[in-house]
């Protein structure tokens, strides 16, 4: 290698800074997994008007359900998820791991603000809206620019923290997001047990909020894990780790300001020339 070609290489500190600033694409490292569901409201039809008006419940609250990609798609030709209902109220699985994720409806503009999944709060994280980012910071910075009160005047956020739970049900692993009602439901259950060496019961009760009634998520331990499914949940929570190792490298280099980074850059390149 010539003299020439030697200087302009980089350094392994300056090759340690760009893998760890350039960013790691969200879609590419995201698990695509199946859902499974609790449906909190039953799923009605309406025909006629006034004294004629007949409601027809086509299915009842109270079930849960899977969404997988079965190549199905609709009019449009754009693939859709199929939701298959299980028959019964109970199901039986066991909780691998949570993350956590902000989303907020703007009735407004009828669309979500969210932000990527992660996992503590300190992460700096970014909050998207139609794909563009449009704020960064800490879980609460980002709470604190949508303030709300709640019915007793306590000060609290629309931006709402959701609970993402994966779960292994039938020997799959699914994802199951939380409804705000469940989430305070499983924050309590894991203070009791760690979910992950358990088989969980999933059930459902009824509750009432004002005029909304709705289903919300109950958690009940079965009877601890065997050695055969020590292995599965074993793989499983290793493959979600693996995820949040690479979304943790996402979340790092987002949160890095482009001024931040050239800073870096210009100190050693100023060290790699002083040391030539």
């Amino acid at each position: 290698m010539s003299k020439k070609t030697t200087e302009l290489a980089l350094t392994e500190e300056q090759k340690a800074i760009l893998d760890q600033s350039y960013p790691v694409s969200e879609e590419s490292n995201r698990l695509q997994l199946p859902r499974l569901g609790l449906l909190s409201k039953d799923i009605v039809e309406e025909s006629g008007t006034g004294k004629n008006k007949k409601i027809k419940v086509l299915q009842a609250a109270g079930y849960f359900y899977t969404e997988s990609d079965k190549g199905e798609t609709n009019e449009e030709g754009k693939k859709v998820w199929t939701k298959e209902f299980i028959e019964d109220e109970t199901i039986d699985v066991t909780i691998v791991y949570h993350r956590y994720q902000l989303r907020k409806y703007d009735s407004s503009l009828e669309k979500f603000i969210s932000s990527p999944i992660y996992d503590n709060a300190e992460q700096v994280i970014p909050l998207y809206l139609d794909k563009q980012v449009i704020k960064r910071g800490t879980e609460a910075d980002l709470q604190k620019l949508y303030p709300a009160l709640t019915q007793k005047g306590k000060p609290t956020s629309d931006l709402k923290k959701e609970v993402i739970l994966y779960v292994l049900f039938n020997g799959e692993l699914h994802q199951l997001n939380l409804s705000q009602s469940s989430k305070w439901e499983f924050m309590s259950y894991k203070k009791q047990v760690n979910p992950s060496t358990v088989i969980t019961t999933l059930s459902s009760t009824e509750e009432t909020f004002g005029t909304n009634t709705y289903r919300k998520m109950m958690f009940n331990v079965k009877r601890p894990i065997g050695q055969e499914e020590f292995e599965l949940v074993f793989e499983n929570q290793s493959l979600v780790k693996t995820t949040v190792e690479n979304d943790s490298k996402f979340l790092l280099a987002s949160g890095t300001s482009e001024s931040e980074q050239d800073k870096e850059f210009d100190r050693l390149a100023a060290k790699a020339e002083k040391d030539m």
